[in-house]
């Protein structure tokens, strides 16, 4: 039987949720509650019956599942003082992943292997989330300080001592808050999906790329330890934002507003033919599953190479891992994964498994 619940959110990220409800079900929308009164009265179909949305109000009978990320602990606050709910009942989004996480804990109950064990344990206590407890670390709010530039709109604050870009989607700095904790989060020591920079040996000569460059950070972060970056990003809103935080360094850095594959088109670029213009010896993937197609457009980089240093993500599908390492291990590559697994909360990419995060392959 579904479990009815509330949902407090009629924003954008309601339509996350209910997607989501829509194709796994286990969860009932009783009524959708927020603190916009512009909102309310507006009505959202879910799996085939309509749920209107209301003020917040003193209903007992459910768990309330806060849709926002940015705003849960002011809403959390506000939903524990003025409504008298009790706490324990007050859920973040991830709490509609319990029965996947159910099947995590029952597919992986009999591992051997210390960092699932150690997940299973933590997901007897918590809901499922990305990271899944590995990281221990408090990142706040408060340690960044978010500016707007008037120029252009975007807020930006400071990576590593460098003005960092956001965009344009990202629009209060609560949310750029957010967003730089949760980049923070991901790139921790302990992470499954850190890329682990303070331990890459760059010359003042490596050729990059920068392939889902996003907001920057990556190349930010080593761009004075380096002789050139490539940054290919297919997202305009991006785009933008890259512009804006790479201006400082001239022509040391060329920004590549298309997507990294195997072709060469007005919409797609190849590492081949980026290596064509400039030998490459390191290059990052993080393109939302399109990893193996970009592998393929650097077959020609990848086997001549005498210096190369990749990092891919093998999150995303469920055969990447292996298939990555068999192949970089098969042109003499030595790899290695970052530590522990991660869950894959994205829907398109969303099954009931834990995944290694991030894979480096070196060659020299």
């Amino acid at each position: 039987m579904d479990e009815r619940i509330i949902l407090f959110g009629a924003g954008w990220k309601k339509d996350k949720l209910i997607e989501f409800i829509e194709k796994y079900g286990g969860f009932e929308i009783v009524e959708i509650w927020d603190n916009s009164s512009s909102r309310w009265g507006e009505k959202t179909t879910v799996r085939g019956y309509e749920v209107a949305a209301t003020a917040p109000h003193d209903l007992q009978n459910y768990n309330i599942v806060i849709a926002s990320d940015v705003y849960f602990e002011e809403i959390k606050k506000q939903l524990i003082e003025e409504f008298g709910i009790e706490e324990g009942r007050i859920k973040s989004g991830n709490y509609l992943f319990k029965n996947i996480k159910e099947e995590i804990i029952s597919n992986y109950k009999d591992s051997c292997d210390e960092s699932i064990i150690g997940i299973c344990r933590y997901l007897q206590n918590h809901d499922l989330d990305m990271l899944c407890g590995q990281v221990r670390r408090e990142y706040k709010r408060e340690m960044f300080e978010i500016f707007r530039d008037e120029n252009n709109g975007l807020f930006y604050s400071f990576w590593m001592g460098k003005k960092i870009y956001l965009a344009s989607a990202i629009n209060s700095e609560q949310s750029a808050r957010q967003y730089l904790c949760a980049l923070c989060r991901e790139q921790d020591e302990d992470s499954p999906h850190s890329y682990h920079l303070g331990q890459l040996d760059l010359n003042g000569q490596d050729v990059v790329i920068d392939a889902g460059a996003a907001e920057g950070f990556f190349a930010l972060q080593i761009v004075d330890k380096v002789g050139k970056v490539y940054l290919v990003e297919g997202e305009e809103q991006w785009v933008k934002a890259l512009r804006c935080t790479f201006e400082p360094f001239g022509d040391k850095v060329v920004i590549i507003p298309k997507w990294l594959g195997s072709q060469n088109n007005g919409e797609m670029v190849s590492i081949d033919q980026i290596n064509k213009e400039n030998k490459v010896t390191l290059v990052k993937l993080d393109i939302e599953g399109a990893e193996e197609d970009a592998i393929a457009g650097g077959e020609e980089t990848f086997v001549s190479a005498k210096n190369m240093k990749v990092i891919a993500c093998t999150y995303h599908k469920s055969e990447d891992a292996g298939k990555f390492e068999k192949y970089f291990k098969e042109k003499g590559y030595k790899t290695a994964f970052s530590k522990g697994y991660l869950f894959v909360d994205g829907l398109e990419f969303l099954k009931p498994e834990l995944r290694k995060g991030v894979l480096t392959a070196i060659k020299d």
